[in-house]
Formats: C-alpha cells, structure tokens, sequence
C-alpha cells in the first residue's frame, strides 16, 4: 500500500509521545514493504531532511515531505490555532497524491484542513482515500489538576470531536481511552491498536542490583499532568526516614532546576535524544514510576518494561493494559502518599526480580511493534476493500501486494 502518515514530527527531530510512535510506525510500515508519503516537522538543529535513523534500504520507500511548523505569537489557543495551519499546509502538499494514495493515517490534529475541505463521507468524498486519527491520550477528556487544562478543555474537546466525527476511522490504544471514544463517535469507528516498542530494546537478563539498593526513575516531560510535584514529594519523605535509604531515583526530561530536588540520592539527567542512551540508562534501573493524572499508552512505560523494569503508575487511559500485579503496582491516583506506599512496596517485594522479568515477557508477547504494526496493516487494507474508489477496487493492488512503489 502507499500510506500517507500525516505527523507533527518523528523522533528525535520532535521529542515527544506521539513523534516516537511516528517514528516506530514508519519504520515498521517500510519494513513490511509499504510506501508512505512522511509528513512531517523539525523542532531541533538536526538535519531532518537526512532520516538519519533509518537505513538506506528504508528511506527507499520513505517519500518526505519536511514542513515548518507555524509558530504564532502565544495567545489563548494558539496552538489550536498552529495546529490547523500545520495541517492546511500539509493537505497542500498532499492534495496531488491523493489519486496515488491507499489510505492516510493522521496523528493528532493534522488532517484537520482536508477533513474540513472534504466533510463527511458521501458521495463528493468517494475518490478521497480512508482516513484514520489517532488522539493518543485524549487527556483534554480527562482530569488534569491545572487552571491552564482547565480553560482549554472544551475548545480542545471540539476539535478532536469534529476531527473524529470527519475520519472513517479513529484508533484508540484500548481500555480507558477506547472508553472516551465510544462516547464521542459510537463503537463502529473505532479501531483498537496498542502502541509497540522495536524488539531491540527487550532486556534479556533483567537482574537487581548487587547492592541491594533499588533504582527508581521518572521519564517525561515538566508539565502538570505527569504529577511531578506530587513524586517530589513523595521521594521527600522517603527520604527523610533512615529505613527508607535503600533506593536510588533518577531523572530522564526536562525538569526545570528550581524543581529539582538536591539529595545525593537523586540524578537529573536532563532530555536524552540518544535510544542507546535512554536504553543504557533505564537497564541500570529497576522501577519505573509514572504518576501521571492523564496519559494514553505511553512509550515510556513501553520502554521500561522492554528494559526489564518493574512499574508503578496511575490506571489512568491504556495504562492497565500494560501494568499489572505481575509487573508492578498501579495506584488509583497520584496522591503522595499512594507514591510513597507503592514506592515502599517496591523497595520490600523480594519478588521484584518475577516483576522485571514479567514487564520483558508482557512486552515480547503483546506489545512488539512489528506485531502491532500488522494488526493496523491488516485493518487498513480491509479498510480499503470497503472502499468504493479507484484504487480500492483493484483488491489485488491493495491486498495481494505489498510492494505498490513508484
């Protein structure tokens, strides 16, 4: 198939959730010997123009489109604002591959204008190719503890409904955000794709350490809904007890320096591009902790367990698809002291080296990204079959070959 996979940016040139998916879905898409038409941005100095993380072999079936993201002056709803001119700009890019195109998969809000242009599926719309949107956390609809969330939930909420009502198609990672979504649009339009990291990062040994002292780490973003301040906290008045002086946490993100913490037994590593660096790192820990107010699937958690770490994190979105009892500890919600208990646990479960080792194993049965890439493969090609246009109707272009290259 030749899918057009509209993005506002792929790891490492945008660091963030939803680029790294972008990321690991491209990747996996040319692997399995599709084309796709890359939309996307650069937030850094990198030359994003190069690809670098991907092999010659790949790029060969990578058609880039590189295009400035537009930021505006801050006011109220910018970024919806930046969001919608991103997505016109990319529907002027795409708009002469449309008739050359299966099927468009659209992160966030960037197929806003060509929804806009087309509307709902009727007859004007039949020689438009399938669309899907992916909304990952779809945290405007949940609880976030902030004035700014606050205040820009319901325009946020608006436009990922008119967004979703738009697609054919909206993907949902599972559990609670599948939930959010059969509110907003019905049963019918949703598509249930897990996230999934690359088998690189499966930790074959996950063993502890021979010191006994258990390695904690945070990896994120400083925004509210990550509950921060609340693991700050938390790691305060473990600290402050001598029973407690066992454990080890670490920092990965972009934490401002007037909310670290100055203990010895707290690192700030600050924002890590490098996987090899991530990897390294989090193979050197134990427990991942992720007390997060609103979340969907997030990679992190994926990667961690990869890495062969035990979790504790809110059962918040997706989150209880991926943690359990067998591999950690979730808790109902980020409150300080559900930290400090869980934490506790962690640091007195002699069964903690079972959970590493679970975390590894749930991610090399369920949560691999060639299988889940497949899955959504294999969703749009009958997408495509249910298609009345010109290129779904020739079924053998978009089922019975994989390689449909220019």
């Amino acid at each position: 198939m030749r899918i057009a996979l509209l993005t506002d940016g792929i790891f490492p040139y945008v660091i963030g959730g939803m680029q790294k998916h972008s990321y690991f879905l491209v990747k996996e898409l040319v692997r399995q010997g599709h084309t796709v038409y890359l939309f996307h941005c650069n937030e850094t100095t990198l030359d994003a123009s190069a690809l670098t993380l991907f092999t010659a072999e790949e790029k060969k079936y990578i058609k880039p489109f590189l295009l400035p993201f537009p930021h505006t002056a801050y006011y109220p709803f910018h970024y919806l604002h930046e969001s919608y001119l991103y997505s016109s700009s990319i529907y002027k890019a795409l708009e002469p591959l449309l008739p050359d195109t299966d099927f468009i998969f659209a992160q966030g809000f960037c197929a806003w204008a060509l929804i806009e242009k087309h509307g709902q599926r009727n007859e004007k719309r039949k020689s438009l190719p399938p669309v899907a949107v992916h909304f990952h956390g779809l945290e405007m609809f949940q609880h976030i503890p902030s004035f700014k969330a606050a205040v820009s939930r319901y325009p946020l909420q608006r436009a990922v409904k008119i967004n979703m009502h738009g697609a054919e198609y909206s993907i949902s990672y599972g559990g609670g955000i599948t939930a959010i979504m059969e509110k907003i649009i019905g049963k019918d339009k949703i598509w249930e794709i897990p996230a999934g990291v690359e088998s690189k990062w499966l930790n074959p040994s996950p063993l502890l350490p021979v010191t006994g002292k258990i390695r904690f780490v945070f990896v994120g973003r400083y925004e509210r809904r990550k509950g921060i301040a609340e693991l700050n906290r938390a790691i305060k008045i473990l600290l402050a007890d001598p029973a407690n002086a066992s454990f080890s946490f670490s920092f990965i993100g972009d934490i401002p320096p007037d909310e670290r913490l100055t203990a010895k037994a707290v690192t700030y590593h600050g924002k890590i591009s490098s996987e090899k660096e991530m990897a390294d790192i989090l193979r050197g820990c134990d427990v991942l902790v992720c007390p997060s107010y609103a979340e969907g699937m997030p990679n992190v958690i994926l990667e961690a367990m990869a890495c062969g770490l035990a979790v504790i994190a809110t059962a918040v979105g997706a989150v209880p698809m991926l943690v359990d009892a067998s591999n950690g500890w979730l808790i109902d919600s980020p409150l300080v002291s559900l930290i400090t208990a869980a934490m506790q646990e962690a640091m007195k479960d002699d069964r903690l080296v079972e959970k590493k080792k679970a975390s590894v194993e749930k991610i090399k049965n369920q949560f691999l990204i060639e299988k889940v890439t497949a899955l959504l493969i294999k969703k749009m090609e009958t997408a495509c079959t249910l298609q009345l246009n010109p290129i779904a109707i020739g079924l053998s272009k978009c089922t019975n070959s994989k390689h449909r290259h220019n």
